[in-house]
């Protein structure tokens, strides 16, 4: 008996210690209090939920943190500190992997880490566990949340509810509308009047004041009776001109990061690398839109206009400017990356471009995902965006014989320079003295002469497509596993291959505007409704994911994409449906009993009042001094300074590089990524610019010149003219008053000998036009 119990506890003894026993031991105890204050000093800072930071996915605060370990291996193996990849780390025997990355530790110190991994790496008692922090990039855990969040839903075909307001339950959107106000015991503002009705819907539809002409027409038409028919006739009128496609235009630009150069320069001459035919791309998008192209055919074009079956010459095949004229084409990985981030965000609203190194940490989107795509672009090529005979040449929508007789001289002439320089170097630097004479000279002659040829910067597939594999942590040189070209996981759980013959754009182009893709008809509309009222039904435009922000109206969203789609994906459709709604068509009046309720206006219980952007402000300067040239397309002109163009503002010139000073004071976007909204600040260089600005006092010249303004007889008549023309509107009494007294007493200062100006009313005019009135919209 006594030698059975004697072998019984000997294998007892000999029995592995459960990870319970340890916690709830001396293993606890000795990780509190000789490895945890070692973590919370070295560690914690860069691996720990308190910090937020979780570098290399690795978290420290934690037992299953360490056991886990981060994007690449597990960080600990119990028992065995040789193979523990955190004892590596510390050791610093590895010159890329060192923790602390900035120090190294104590021998004292790493012994104890040593002893503890020997010891089985126990954790805390009372251990953390999964938390949501945790579980950032755990992609099982994040499909999960994915299979009920509802941008990933199917689109639905909501029923409008009937609400009590009968005026109210004529338009869907008005039905939505009301009963979310209803719900909230709010009501909508009353109409807005028909001079600031006429105002907004010129600006959202066009870009542009109306007339004061087109505004008394419009007021006379809108009597109580016939309010509706003379808003559908200034609706028509107004889709149907050309400046629609410039207006709403720009906003996809902004989508599609447009410029007229690369992100890189010439150090030598300080000079962008031009892209002297992006211009072509952008008369694309503009001639789309004003013939109201179905959005699914708009979005094949740009990503697979050459796999269409076109012509060769096809003007459609200018839409591949999409891919083109993005930047960093001599960097292959980081432009693969940007048509990989414009392509997701901005057609889907989803990021894949954070999935380049790990696993994405917040969305569905393993790294498996990204190279799926990676594999698509990697397989297709640009050229280099001076080499003419490898793109097509397009129409020259703006040439005249004298203008292209200047041009064929200028060319014949900067050619003979390229030919005499040979293969000579630059003393300075050894660079091709012919191709600094191209990138210079020549590149600004094609991108800035009305003479030019035009032609489509398209893309081409490689003679192969490319097999993708997994570059671990990023690294092109460490590949991992082998992958398929195709759709992302979370859209088409099947992974069905692409076409193995092409680079996979057709295909991906196809799941992309499928009628049952639940995002891309949502994305669009969210971008358009957002356009159009000044605040997104989605805050989040180019995030639909996990981590973007819900709807505030989630059934009129699904509506709105349900009749989109319904209606052949028709822009002018969409726009005229909301437009015509009461919703659109509220005062923007404060009212404080609702503000209380909703400060943001997220029920849209009024009209959002909105600033100009950039475009539309120096648009309606030129529009109303008389000075805009409505020629529509063509390629780059300088916005500002002794020779800027007279055209609207879509067809100035973009330097990526290095945007216009005034352009980023008035909130442009960087054409360095796809951009998913316009932010809206009030800062001093805009008013600034209105008071000095050379181009704001040109236009203020030219108004009091024109021949309406000099056909005035009194100052009255005057002051009237201007107010009409600027602001669309009589003064009132004390303002007409006060304009005339102001002049007035300005006349002594100007005389025929004062330089620029010779009279105070172009002051009058500059004050009109730095008014408040003029750069917003009610």
């Amino acid at each position: 008996m006594n030698c059975f119990i004697y072998t019984l506890t000997l294998v007892v003894l000999a029995l592995p210690v459960g990870a319970d026993s340890v916690k709830s031991s001396s293993g606890a105890k000795f990780f509190e209090i000789r490895i945890r204050p070692l973590l919370v000093e070295h560690c914690y800072d860069c691996h720990s939920e308190e910090s937020k930071e979780r570098k290399g996915g690795l978290l420290l605060d934690r037992e299953s943190g360490w056991l886990k370990g981060g994007d690449t291996e597990n960080a600990i193996v119990p028992g065995e500190p040789d193979a523990s990849l955190l004892i590596k780390a510390i050791r610093h025997s590895n010159k890329d992997l060192q923790m602390p990355p900035k120090y190294r530790l104590d021998p004292s110190v790493i012994a104890e880490f040593e002893r503890w991994v020997k010891l089985g790496a126990p954790g805390p008692k009372d251990d953390m566990g999964q938390t949501k922090f945790s579980r950032l990039g755990d992609q099982k855990y994040l499909f999960a949340q994915a299979a009920n969040h509802w941008a990933f839903q199917p689109v639905k075909a909501e029923k409008p509810p009937q609400v009590s307001d009968p005026v109210w339950n004529r338009n869907p959107i008005d039905q939505f509308v009301y009963a979310g106000l209803a719900e909230a015991n709010l009501k909508p503002s009353r109409a807005a009047d028909a001079r600031t009705l006429i105002r907004r819907l010129s600006f959202d539809l066009s870009g542009l004041p109306p007339t004061p002409e087109g505004v008394a027409a419009f007021v006379a038409a809108a009597a109580a009776a016939n309010r509706g028919p003379a808003i559908k006739g200034a609706i028509d009128q107004l889709l149907a001109a050309g400046n629609f496609g410039e207006h709403l235009g720009r906003m996809w630009l902004d989508v599609a990061r447009y410029a007229d150069t690369d992100s890189t320069y010439r150090a030598d001459t300080k000079t962008p690398h031009y892209f002297p035919f992006a211009f072509t791309y952008r008369n694309y998008v503009i001639e789309a839109f004003n013939a109201d192209k179905p959005y699914p055919q708009f979005i094949r074009e740009q990503l697979a206009a050459d796999r269409l079956g076109m012509d060769k010459n096809a003007p459609e095949l200018a839409a591949l400017g999409f891919l083109s004229v993005g930047p960093h084409r001599r960097n292959t990985d980081n432009s693969i990356d940007d048509w990989i981030d414009v392509t997701t965000r901005g057609l889907l609203g989803i990021s894949v471009a954070c999935a380049r190194c790990h696993d994405h940490k917040f969305e569905p989107v393993p790294t498996t995902d990204y190279y799926s795509l990676h594999g698509v672009f990697a397989s297709i090529s640009r050229s280099d965006p001076l080499n003419e005979k490898a793109m097509p040449e397009m129409p020259n929508v703006s040439s005249d014989a004298k203008t292209t007789a200047d041009y064929e001289r200028r060319r014949t002439a900067i050619d003979k320079k390229v030919e005499a320089a040979g293969n000579t170097k630059s003393r300075n630097n050894r660079r091709s003295v012919a191709a600094k004479i191209r990138e210079t000279e020549l590149a600004e002659l094609l991108l800035f002469h009305e003479g030019a040829p035009a032609r489509a910067m398209v893309v081409k597939e490689t003679r192969k497509p490319v097999t993708p594999f997994v570059y671990v942590r990023g690294n092109r040189g460490e590949r991992g596993a082998s992958i398929p070209r195709r759709f992302l996981k979370i859209l088409d759980p099947e992974g069905t291959p692409f076409a193995v013959k092409y680079s996979g754009r057709l295909d991906l182009v196809n799941h992309i505007v499928a009628n049952d893709n639940p995002l891309t008809a949502r994305v669009f509309v969210n971008r358009i409704w957002g356009f159009l009222m000044g605040s997104y039904l989605v805050a989040t435009p180019s995030d639909f994911g996990l981590q973007g922000t819900a709807p505030t109206h989630p059934r009129l969203l699904d509506w709105l994409a349900n009749d989109f789609v319904e209606n052949g994906w028709s822009l002018k459709h969409l726009v005229r449906q909301i437009v015509t709604s009461r919703c659109y068509q509220q005062r923007s009046g404060h009212r404080s009993e609702a503000a209380e309720l909703d400060p943001e206006n997220r029920l849209l219980w009024r009209a959002n009042r909105s600033h100009l952007n950039v475009e539309a402000l120096r648009d309606s300067l030129l529009a109303t001094s008389g000075q805009l040239d409505p020629t529509p397309l063509g390629r780059a002109g300088h916005l500002w300074g002794k020779d800027y163009t007279r055209k609207r503002s879509i067809y100035g010139f973009v330097n990526r590089f290095n945007l216009d000073p005034t352009l980023r004071a008035f909130d442009f976007p960087s054409a360095m990524q796809s951009a998913s909204q316009r932010g809206e600040s009030i800062v001093a260089p805009q008013a600034l610019f209105t008071m000095n600005s050379p181009f704001v006092i040109d236009q203020s010249r030219a108004i009091a010149q024109t021949t309406e303004f000099k056909d005035c007889k009194t100052d009255v008549e005057r002051v009237n003219h201007l107010f009409a023309r600027i602001v669309q509107r009589a003064p009132t009494d004390i303002e007409r008053e006060r304009s005339v007294r102001f002049v007035s007493q300005q006349s002594r200062f100007y005389n025929e000998q004062t330089p620029r100006l010779d009279s105070p009313w172009p002051l009058m005019a500059q004050a009109l036009y730095m008014s408040n009135e003029f750069q917003y919209v009610d």
